[in-house]
């Protein structure tokens, strides 16, 4: 495995690296991270990553995920124990969260739609952002 930056995208990436937007896929110890044209998928456990979201679906399952997702994404879904994710979603945007001890921050210039169910999950906007 190697660590490239793309520079003009504004991340790095493990693994298959292409141009901005191109599918990419990260297997690790952990997990598998995948991005697609609709979607950005994590799944396992430990990722402390950023994605650039650029309008797909972000979509995490496992625990003690750290995740930042920049630009908007179109939705989020969280299944797991103690993952923390930033992100900017749509306007009225659907948000799932399920599990326990998850942490969203979240902007949007409308409320996301939200369902919440688990334990100790906490969906909160990110103050001072429209």
């Amino acid at each position: 495995m190697f660590f490239r930056t793309l520079s003009s995208c504004g991340f790095a990436l493990i693994a298959a690296i292409g141009a901005c937007g191109t599918a990419f896929a990260d297997d690790d110890a952990t997990g598998t991270t995948s991005a697609g044209k609709d979607k950005i998928e994590i799944s396992g456990n430990d990722h402390k990553r950023s994605f650039q979201c650029d309008g797909r679906r972000a979509i995490i399952e496992g625990n003690d995920n750290v995740i930042t997702f920049t630009g908007v994404c179109s939705s989020l879904n969280i299944s797991g124990t103690g993952n923390s994710v930033t992100i900017e979603l749509a306007p009225k945007a659907p948000l799932s969260v399920e599990g326990v001890d998850n942490s969203v921050r979240w902007q949007s210039t409308a409320e996301p739609k939200k369902n919440i169910s688990g334990v100790n999950n906490r969906v909160m906007k990110i103050p001072g952002r429209s």
